[in-house]
């Protein structure tokens, strides 16, 4: 017991300094209602941030954000954050997958349109009347036992090429047969 006091702690673990509610709670002598009190003679204070519980200790009141405390909403941004990278490149792979496949989708549908219209193409080239038709037309062809006419009506025939010029070149000036006698090397002579 003596070990205790002498570092300054009473068996409770309080410290030797030992006051009750009631000495507190009462009125010291000094204030009087025409004398300020120390509390009343000081300018603004700054609030605290610890507040004193009924008991009297003193309570640390923590800053919140969405109803967590500042370090678990650092934690939840943190966590946040990581899984919106996570998710960024699958998600732009995704809608740029799903845009090249509409396109693909579409490049498909103009060759199977395509391909209709080959088809088609192809069986009427197949077809022994459009045959005839087109060597008439097209190649001037006549069956076995037909005479062939061809009529040339004035203005539809291509026209004439036109006259070739009888001009004759006009010679160069002289400072261009200067310029190349200079810039061109003579003719070796044998």
């Amino acid at each position: 017991m003596t070990e205790r006091r002498a570092r300054g702690t009473s068996p409770g673990g309080r410290g030797d300094r030992r006051t009750s509610r009631a000495a507190r709670s009462r009125p010291s002598p000094l204030d009087t209602p025409g004398r300020p009190t120390a509390a009343k003679r000081t300018t603004r204070r700054r609030p605290e941030t610890a507040t004193r519980k009924p008991s009297g200790k003193l309570e640390r009141t923590e800053h919140t954000i969405l109803g967590l405390s500042t370090g678990k909403a650092v934690i939840l941004a943190a966590v946040l954050c990581g899984l919106a990278l996570t998710l960024a490149v699958p998600t732009r792979t995704y809608f740029s997958q799903r845009a090249e496949a509409a396109a693909l989708a579409e490049e498909r549908a103009e060759l199977d349109a395509d391909l209709a219209a080959l088809r088609d193409r192809r069986a009427q080239q197949q077809d022994p009347a459009y045959i005839r038709t087109e060597a008439r037309e097209r190649l001037r062809l006549v069956m076995p036992g037909e005479t062939p006419y061809i009529v040339q009506v004035p203005g539809i025939e291509a026209p004439a090429p036109p006259p070739m010029s009888t001009r004759t070149a006009e010679p160069d000036p002289w400072y261009t047969d200067l310029w190349r006698s200079i810039s061109e090397p003579a003719p070796e002579g044998p």
